[in-house]
């Protein structure tokens, strides 16, 4: 069961997501913010990381800054989820960051899964 971890402050946003793919057989972990999410992907080594942009403290654009810096996790998959429209210079940086894939709260569980399955699927990401 490949394992998936949820990073978003809003509660709603994560129970929704994590509903989601357990109903798609994904095994789902879940942080609310941006240190809670780098501690995990250290100790769990989740496949695959759902990562909310826009959070109090650690932002998801840093936490992706630091993903990228850990050696292990230099290539992690991570996918952002915004819940707004991204302006064009936070939309430049976030692309620097080099994510998998970018996705809308408003997704439906359906895209959702079949976004997270393309990503998994490409290339140096089958587990």
């Amino acid at each position: 069961m490949q394992k998936i971890l949820v990073v978003d402050d809003e509660p709603a946003v994560r129970g929704f997501v994590r509903d989601s793919l357990r109903a798609a057989n994904f095994e789902v972990i879940e942080a609310k913010s941006g240190t809670d999410a780098l501690a995990m992907i250290r100790s769990s080594k989740p496949e695959i990381v759902l990562l909310d942009i826009r959070m109090p403290g650690m932002d998801g654009m840093e936490v992706l800054r630091h993903v990228r810096k850990i050696p292990a996790s230099k290539s992690l998959p991570v996918i952002f989820l915004t819940g707004t429209t991204l302006e064009v210079d936070e939309l430049v940086l976030a692309l620097e960051l080099d994510p998998s894939d970018f996705v809308t709260k408003e997704v439906s569980s359906r895209e959702l899964v079949a976004r997270i399955r393309w990503v998994l699927r490409r290339p140096g990401n089958q587990t």
